[in-house]
């Protein structure tokens, strides 16, 4: 009898202890949590201060002299309303005609900014002639303004063959010569003309 109960105590316990190494088989450990990694903080981007200019259309214009074009191009926009169109460039440039070579080009300087506005450039040309003095010789000649009421703000600037400037008679104060010997654009010595009315005016298109 006690070897029958020493038996089934064993059994017992051979069935615990496999009991007990089957449920440690099937625990699952969990994985440990990945270390949290902070993200650097972005610098804010630096606020764009520029001014937002509205966009330019270059406007042209051309004049046929004899052996000589005349060419206006100015890039311009409605920054201060479409009356008067500001521009931020210009130029005039005499090319020799046919061919096309370039004889002389002015590029204009534009005024150091006001007010958030770009660099503009503040002289416009109202027309465009080629004339003859009265000692023959030939002579580009630029009616200009600036949209201003004043005795300066309407001038004429006059150029040389090769589109050098050569004379203007905004300072009234200092009359140059030169424009006496044009006999202020007299009729029979005037080659050619173009006024640019509405250049300057009304939004690009």
């Amino acid at each position: 009898m006690d070897t029958m109960n020493h038996l089934i105590s064993r059994s017992l316990l051979g069935l615990f202890l496999v009991s007990a190494l089957a449920a440690c088989d099937k625990k699952e450990v969990a994985p440990a949590a990945p270390a949290t990694v902070a993200a650097p903080i972005a610098s804010p981007a630096p606020a764009d201060t520029a001014p937002v200019a509205a966009r330019g259309q270059v406007k042209r214009a051309t004049l046929d002299c004899d052996d000589r074009t005349i060419a206006l191009a100015a890039t311009c926009s409605p920054l201060n309303g479409a009356g008067l169109l500001a521009c931020t460039e210009q130029s005039l440039t005499v090319t020799e005609r046919p061919g096309g070579a370039v004889k002389g080009a002015r590029q204009f300087t534009p005024q150091p900014a006001v007010d958030g506005d770009p660099p503009l450039v503040e002289e416009k040309i109202g027309a465009l002639s080629c004339e003859r003095s009265s000692t023959a010789k030939r002579y580009i000649v630029a009616d200009m303004f600036n949209g201003g009421n004043c005795e300066e703000c309407e001038w004429q600037e006059v150029y040389d063959w090769d589109g050098k400037l050569v004379a203007s008679n905004r300072d009234r104060k200092k009359p140059d010569p030169l424009f006496k010997e044009l006999a202020g654009g007299a009729s029979e010595r005037v080659i050619g003309k173009k006024d640019l009315d509405g250049l300057y005016a009304g939004p690009p298109r």
